[in-house]
Order: C-alpha cells, then sequence, then structure tokens
C-alpha cells in the first residue's frame, strides 16, 4: 500500500489529508463525527430552550 510523506507509525496525528487518504483509523473518525453530531444536538435543545425562556419572560 502507498503510504503518503509523513503517514509513518512514528507521527502522531499526522494531517487530515494523509489520514484520509490512507484510511487509517477509521474508527477515531466515526468517533469525531458522532461527537460533533451530539454536540450539534445539545446546541440546537440549549438554543431552543434559551430562546423559549426569553420569549416567556417577556411577556
Amino acid at each position: 500500500m502507498y503510504k503518503m510523506p509523513g503517514a509513518g507509525v512514528g507521527v502522531a496525528g499526522g494531517s487530515v489529508g494523509t489520514l484520509a487518504s490512507t484510511g487509517a483509523d477509521l474508527g477515531w473518525w466515526l468517533a469525531v463525527g458522532l461527537l460533533l453530531v451530539v454536540l450539534g444536538t445539545v446546541a440546537v435543545i440549549a438554543a431552543h430552550r434559551r430562546n423559549r425562556r426569553l420569549a416567556r419572560a417577556r411577556g
């Protein structure tokens, strides 16, 4: 398999392009994607509750 420069085992993290092109650590990408979805959902719920509370306080 072809490895891009900097894709060696000794490199901690590497770049996004290197990881994506080698398909390295697919589980890590899935975990980051899931974390972003959860954080986005929490942010939307918090904003909705805040807006509802402010609207109720205004009368």
